[in-house]
């Protein structure tokens, strides 16, 4: 409707998006979780796991590690592969094995390989800039109906439902492009580990523990709810897992002490309740 001009002009503010930085992962975890990084004094075996599965997928960088105060129980990454960070919350360091762990770990450091934080910001550009020229759009069909009527010039019904069905034909865009990320970095955590069932026993603890709001509701609604979820369904992650066959090479990585007990971090409580 606004011509080549409008075409360029999104163009531009589109790569303008995507010039801008994501927040350092530290800025996040620390002002918008309350998190505190964890360090080799507090939490030294922690470190060293994160250190080992970061060599393992051939990081520039060891993930900074932080301890997010709440008994959700709920892993995840933040920042970028040259500053990347992991937070995991108190309580899924209380509620999961050492082995089990070390595999939720594992499927973090697999999005920060495989640059998820960028391709899901390119994505979250490429919405909002459709959603931006769609509401442009509109608006300026609205401005112009007048003069159109008038000329008699005929108004396309398909390009009227573009306007309109655009941004929500983006956001199941956006959101199976999450699902499938979510799919290749368990593929990738098993990789860096060697033991898909640790993976799938803690997928399957964390829906036992804390349950899946969206199967609740899509057991009421309707299947074709899932088409808005994030992450698959525990139990497609799983399924998919029990098609995965560990490389030879790759052996779980080692803990100290019990099986189904490690070292948790050792923080002062009124520290953390400050950032609560």
């Amino acid at each position: 409707l606004a011509g080549t001009d409008a075409l360029v002009l999104a163009a531009a503010l589109a790569a303008g998006f995507l010039l801008f930085n994501p927040a350092p992962g530290d800025v996040v975890f620390r002002y918008g979780y309350g998190a505190v990084q964890l360090t080799s004094a507090s939490a030294p075996q922690l470190l060293s796991l994160v250190g080992d599965l970061g060599r393992r997928a051939a990081l520039d960088r060891t993930p900074a590690l932080f301890l997010i105060p709440t008994p959700i129980l709920q892993a995840m990454s933040a920042g970028s592969r040259e500053a990347p960070s992991i937070a995991v919350t108190s309580g899924l360091l209380q509620a999961l094995p050492s082995r089990e762990l070390a595999a939720v770990l594992a499927h973090e450091v697999a999005h920060i390989r495989h640059g998820d934080m960028f391709v899901m910001r390119l994505a979250l550009g490429a919405g909002s800039m459709t959603r931006a020229m769609s509401t442009a759009g509109m608006f300026l069909l609205l401005a112009y109906f007048p003069t159109l009527w008038t000329t008699g010039a005929a108004i396309s019904p398909a390009a009227i439902a573009l306007l309109i069905g655009a941004p929500m034909v983006s956001d199941l865009l956006e959101l199976s492009l999450s699902r499938r990320r979510e799919f290749l970095a368990d593929a990738s955590a098993v990789e860096l580990t060697g033991d898909p069932i640790s993976l799938a026993r803690a997928l399957q603890r964390i829906e036992d523990l804390q349950g899946d709001d969206w199967e609740r509701f899509t057991a009421r609604g309707g299947r074709w709810l899932r088409w808005f979820r994030t992450h698959p369904t525990t139990a497609e992650r799983i399924e998919r897992l029990s098609k995965v066959v560990a490389l030879p090479r790759a052996e779980p990585p080692t803990w100290s002490g019990r099986e189904n007990q490690h070292e948790l971090p050792h923080l002062d409580g009124q520290h953390l309740g400050q950032r609560m």
